[in-house]
């Protein structure tokens, strides 16, 4: 007799398989990874610890001043915190779902299973909230937590904080989940100019916005009494009851306070909403998930791309100082990099909240507490810069060479010196972070008016760091690289990516310890921006070490990662 076939809860089939995948990864790691995984935490308990501390002074200073305000004051920040995390979670779990439902092996696998649509597209839904949501709860939770601590919040306040926050991250990342959804399916070929087009969008919001604010904050510190309506006119979209980031401002005051019932009415729209939202992305993902994959698979984008060449033109003709071959690789990258959302992507959308907070230090900081602080912010701003490009540079240009992968014998092959493919990398790396690291940086301390002589030290600084991190990435890439695996994030998990981490984070900080720290550390002190002739010595003598530290940073690794090609046989 034929046996009767067994209905299965695929639901509960993928939870399943979620478990055995998450018990053989711990067992895995705690075997033979212990490294990874401690340098991991280490890295995630200084960025909380570090985004605490901050928050932790700056409530500090608000509740010694007692300002009269200061509830409103702390409920705005709240809301452009929970606005800001909101856009970022969007777009980076957007583009987390599309990588992983389009381009991954184990999706084209699994569609070819009886498994339905919409639960292919629910478990991976979950694994890219869970790893999108990672920066949501390293940034904003310390904020948070600091805020209970200064003010002496009820009970409530904590054991009700971990629900707002895992009902939160479900309204942007469905959000993100059917945007990307509908772009795969009604513009496959011009998803990506799509993608920008949102980026520049928002971008270009952003400014406009910040620039309304920043001038509104200008004119009520002279005094002009129809400022502070034009100011809370601007800044009156964030507060809007129909937001969500407005939902949870108020749910977390009212239990900081101890209002349980009223506590209540907000935690209760942030889940509905966002389960609705899950169930509505599922939905969506039934219809259009398989139709979207068919059409990515069946060759829909495979034309003649047009844009491009004049883009190369003028980037040859920049670099015109270097020989052919090297800005024949340098091209090479650069295309690499353009052709792949997953990397400019995740830059713009930091880029764009970079700038949204730089547009308003200002107003949150020089206005009420002073230049002394506004020099603690600038030091924070730099700090914060660094870990960005160190956290870039781990995780894109340090897999760079081992995503060569098993064709990196064609360019070993190739008829030049093999030190030019890391000196292409090299300068790639490099003129990239400059660009953006500079532009924030000097942005920042311009709105802050920390006068001339911190904008050249911190240009010199950052210019250190960006050539630093940009050598010690493609030099141990080079000296450790991985032509087996494909993907670039476990490339950068890896052993040489943790080695990497680690070895930028240690230079990162001792080049501000003793490049930058000693300047602003000296004026928050002194409470003078004029230092005398040994505070002056001691801050150049710190220059010098740190330009002699960089230069070691870019020729070491460099100069083992050739040493590592020139041996590598073909």
């Amino acid at each position: 007799m034929t046996p009767a076939f067994r209905t299965v809860n695929e639901g509960w089939l993928f939870q399943q398989l979620r478990w055995r995948q998450l018990r053989n990864t711990t067992s895995i790691v705690f075997g033979s990874s212990r490294i990874r995984l401690i340098s991991i935490a280490l890295c995630s308990l200084l960025v909380a610890g570090f985004v605490g501390g901050v928050s932790w002074a700056g409530f500090r200073e608000l509740e010694q001043r007692q300002i009269f305000f200061a509830g409103a004051i702390i409920g705005l920040l709240f809301d452009f915190l929970f606005l800001s995390l909101g856009v970022m979670l969007f777009f980076s779990t957007g583009i987390i779902v599309y990588s992983s439902l389009f381009h991954s092996p184990e999706t084209a696998f699994l569609l070819s299973t009886p498994a339905r649509a919409d639960h292919v597209f629910a478990y991976k839904f979950q694994t890219a909230i869970a790893f999108s949501s990672w920066a949501f709860v390293l940034l904003g939770l310390p904020i948070l937590v600091a805020y209970g601590v200064v003010y002496a919040v009820s009970w409530h306040f904590f054991v009700l904080l971990p629900l707002f926050l895992l009902g939160f991250v479900l309204l942007p990342a469905a959000g993100g989940s059917v945007a990307s959804l509908l772009i795969v399916n009604f513009v496959p070929q011009r998803r990506k100019q799509v993608l920008v087009g949102a980026g520049l969008l928002v971008f270009a919001a952003s400014v406009w916005w910040g620039y309304h604010v920043v001038r509104s904050s200008g004119e009520l510190m002279t005094g002009n009494r129809s400022a502070l309506e034009d100011l809370f006119g601007w800044l009156k979209f964030a507060r809007n009851p129909y937001m969500p980031g407005h939902w949870m401002t108020r749910g977390l005051q009212m239990s900081a306070s101890g209002e349980l019932g009223a506590a209540a009415m907000p935690l209760a729209l942030i889940w509905s909403n966002g389960l609705f939202a899950y169930l509505l992305a599922t939905a969506v993902a039934r219809r259009l998930y398989r139709r979207g994959f068919n059409r990515i698979a069946t060759g829909s984008s495979l034309r003649r791309r047009y844009g491009g060449a004049w883009f190369d033109r003028c980037l040859g003709g920049l670099l015109w100082c270097l020989d052919r071959q090297t800005t024949l690789l340098i091209i090479k990258d650069v295309r690499t990099f353009r052709r792949d959302p997953a990397q400019w992507a995740q830059l713009l959308i930091f880029l764009s909240l970079g700038l949204v907070y730089i547009a308003n230090s200002r107003q949150f900081f020089t206005q009420e507490i002073g230049q002394s602080f506004a020099q603690g912010v600038s030091l924070m701003n730099l700090c914060a810069t660094a870990m960005l490009i160190c956290a870039f540079m781990g995780r894109f240009v340090f897999p760079m060479m081992s995503l060569e992968g098993r064709r990196f014998w064609i360019l070993g092959l190739l008829p030049m010196r093999r030190e030019r493919l890391l000196w292409g990398k090299f300068y790639f790396a490099a003129a990239g972070a400059i660009i953006v690291a500079e532009g924030l940086v000097l942005a920042g301390d311009i709105v802050l008016g920390v006068g001339a002589t911190a904008l050249g030290l911190h240009v010199v600084t950052v210019a250190m760091l960006a050539l630093g991190l940009s050598g010690l990435s493609v030099g141990l890439g080079a000296t450790m690289p991985n032509f087996r695996e494909t993907d670039p994030s476990k490339i950068a998990v890896g052993f040489g990516g943790t080695l990497n981490l680690i070895a930028g984070l240690l230079y990162l900080l001792l080049i501000i310890a003793l490049m930058a720290a000693p300047y602003h550390v000296l004026i928050m002190l002194k409470m003078n921006p004029m230092l005398d002739v040994g505070h002056v010595a001691m801050v150049s003598a710190g220059v010098a070490a740190g330009l002699l530290v960089g230069l070691a940073a870019v020729v070491i690794p460099l100069r083992m990662g050739i040493r590592t090609l020139r041996e590598m046989e073909f």
